[in-house]
């Protein structure tokens, strides 16, 4: 004869095993969602390894379900971080620097990419008729820059100011890069700063030459860009901050090897004529991020007076 609580035993055994039953395909649904994640970008192939990641499946590979936003102006990338319209965003260190120093509580959580002075990638292109060959010659001059603050009028005034040039004597005016070759042309400034392809195109199509003083003397080795969030959302997605770290890295062993399709990959995004792209320099593309990569622009800001807090880079790059 059962007792009571053998019953009770068996019901209860039945039961755990319905649910186990009735719960496994939602745990293994559970276990195959991805983690969603909108990463902002700026239309340079400096963010070509997030291009190739996503064009690869190299993010779902690492368990992320990535949207890439175009953000076209990289001081705009904070606020969106900030606001949670995006939650990883691409931009310069500049940018993050001055967030960072107005009281935002931003962090790098991976790097871009890191500038090689070989490369000549960046460049001061002089329109046709002025003659530019050291800073002594920008006196007086208007210079075209993509962005006040942005990282290439920085480059420019620290040129100027090793030289011992004062910038003031310099005019500098914001023109967006794709408009630089027809404002250049038609001679509203003297000078743009710009990279390439950009310096390439104008050259042969002989708005202006290039300025080889400059593009010989800028600093090597620092962070060209970096990949940003706010700390409370890095501290509580770990994982998909590790993910998307290694999904980065994968991405720029596979172009090394795969150069022809990662230019294609690369173009999809970054919208220039097929020879153009292929003109374009290859990025030296890096997925970590050191000290020494932000200390060039933060010596260079200091010295420029834009920043008013002591910088505390270990702070800011997150490990």
């Amino acid at each position: 004869m059962k007792s009571k609580n053998d019953t009770a035993r068996r019901s209860a055994t039945a039961l755990a095993l319905v649910l186990t039953l009735g719960l496994a395909p939602n745990l293994g649904w559970a276990q195959a969602q991805k983690t969603p994640l909108t990463v902002s970008y700026t239309a340079t192939p400096e963010f070509g390894s997030a291009f190739i990641a996503k064009e690869r499946g190299l993010f779902e590979k690492h368990g992320l379900d990535v949207t890439l936003q175009l953000i076209p102006v990289s001081p705009n990338v904070p606020g969106a971080v900030m606001s949670g319209s995006v939650q990883v965003g691409g931009a310069t260190p500049p940018v993050l620097l001055q967030a960072v120093d107005s009281g935002l509580d931003l962090v790098a959580i991976a790097g871009g990419g890191v500038y090689e002075n070989s490369s000549r990638a960046l460049g001061l292109v002089a329109r046709t008729g002025v003659s530019i060959n050291t800073p002594q010659d920008l006196i007086g001059k208007k210079v075209g820059v993509p962005g006040f603050g942005a990282a290439m009028h920085l480059l420019v005034k620290r040129w100027l100011m090793d030289k011992g040039v004062d910038p003031k004597k310099v005019t500098f005016i914001e023109v967006a890069i794709p408009q630089m070759p027809d404002v250049l042309k038609g001679g509203s400034v003297d000078v743009v700063a710009t990279a390439e392809p950009f310096v390439t195109r104008m050259v042969q199509a002989q708005i202006g030459s290039a300025v080889p003083a400059y593009a010989s003397e800028l600093p090597d080795g620092f962070s060209s860009v970096l990949y940003i969030s706010t700390r409370q959302w890095a501290t509580t997605h770990g994982p998909a901050v590790q993910a998307f770290r290694a999904a980065i890295g994968e991405a720029i062993v596979w172009a090394k090897a795969n150069k022809t399709q990662a230019y294609a990959d690369i173009g999809k995004y970054f919208k220039v004529p097929p020879p153009v792209l292929q003109a374009t320099p290859w990025p030296n593309w890096v997925a970590e991020l050191n000290d020494q990569h932000l200390r060039t622009w933060v010596d260079m800001m200091n010295n420029q007076s834009l920043l008013k807090k002591q910088t505390l880079l270990g702070s800011i790059i997150l490990k």
